[in-house]
């Protein structure tokens, strides 16, 4: 947010940007709704339910949200999204591992079809 605050491009910080704005908002409601998901996952979890479901479609959202946040992240920051002095370039670079450590996104996704099935 800081970045897309402060920084300059034909004369106005791009948070002017109204297409830039948006892909913020995007990018904002996505990562709540993970974090709800997350959040209802567990406290099945901590009420003894078998949460199975919940937890699979926990995982496949958030991080399918972390990568697309990433990537979109990436892009606002342009060239130096690749940079190693911008953290962006840290987060977007290991996020990937998320969607295919401790089951693969295709694997919650076999995972829940069963248990909806």
């Amino acid at each position: 947010m800081a970045y897309i605050r402060e920084r300059q491009a034909f004369g106005e910080p791009l948070s002017r940007k109204q297409a830039l704005r948006h892909k913020v908002a995007e990018m904002a409601t996505e990562i709540e709704a993970a974090r709800h998901l997350v959040y209802h996952a567990a406290a099945c979890y901590n009420a003894g339910d078998d949460c199975v479901t919940e937890v699979s479609m926990a995982k496949l959202f958030a991080t399918e949200v972390a990568n697309r946040v990433a990537y979109q992240s990436v892009q606002l920051h342009g060239g130096y999204g690749y940079m190693s002095e911008f953290p962006v370039e840290r987060f977007f670079r290991d996020v990937r591992l998320w969607t295919i450590a401790s089951g693969t996104s295709e694997i919650m996704k076999e995972i829940i079809a069963k248990r909806l099935l």
